[in-house]
């Protein structure tokens, strides 16, 4: 299984440095050779040839260890999923990025009991997807936060709603909030 095991690392080794090939190729960066997006673009579809060829031949093969097989039989199972970035290059290989995102969030709920509470649940969410949208907007989340319950404040603590709430999405927000909500908050003081 040893040697098994090392082989299938090595083509999941070279499926992702071409695929790094290719994005850096579609993003104008220098990648490592091959350097033209023509001969980028076809490493990762090598790559998967490589794979799929690989699993096809080794599932027909007398003497395969149990391990090996269900291994095999999750790859042949979930092939269509694991080809779909081919047609959505934004999409990465893995769910790391993902991972990383939630782990604030998970990493909080361990420390706090967990979510046995539903209202405490629901809270959380909301706070989280506010956190994440500002985040991925590359806004500051604290001065954001703070823009928001300032007019929150001048509204007479009355939730805010239409336009004056709307500004805060950013997708809706104008140029220069965006700006002043990128920049961290002022130092008190």
């Amino acid at each position: 299984m040893k040697y098994w095991t090392a082989a299938w690392l090595e083509r999941i080794k070279d499926l992702y440095a071409a695929r790094e090939e290719l994005t850096a190729a579609g993003n104008g960066a220098a990648a490592p050779a091959p350097r033209d997006k023509t001969a980028a673009a076809a490493r990762p579809d090598a790559a998967l040839t490589a794979i799929d060829q690989a699993r096809k031949e080794q599932m027909t093969a007398p003497g395969l260890q149990e391990p090996a097989k269900k291994a095999l039989a999750a790859l042949d199972r979930e092939w269509g999923g694991l080809t779909a970035h081919r047609d959505y290059p934004m999409i990465g290989l893995d769910n790391n990025a993902a991972e990383r995102m939630i782990r604030g969030p998970v990493v909080t709920r361990k420390n706090a009991g967990g979510s046995r509470n539903g209202d405490t649940a629901r809270n959380a969410t909301v706070i989280w997807t506010a956190t994440a949208t500002a985040q991925m907007a590359g806004l500051n989340f604290l001065t954001w936060l703070t823009a928001y319950l300032d007019e929150y404040g001048r509204n007479d603590g009355k939730p805010l709603a239409g336009p004056d709430l709307e500004r805060f999405l950013p997708w809706n927000a104008s140029p220069g909030d965006l700006r002043t909500w990128a920049q961290p908050p002022p130092s008190p003081g």
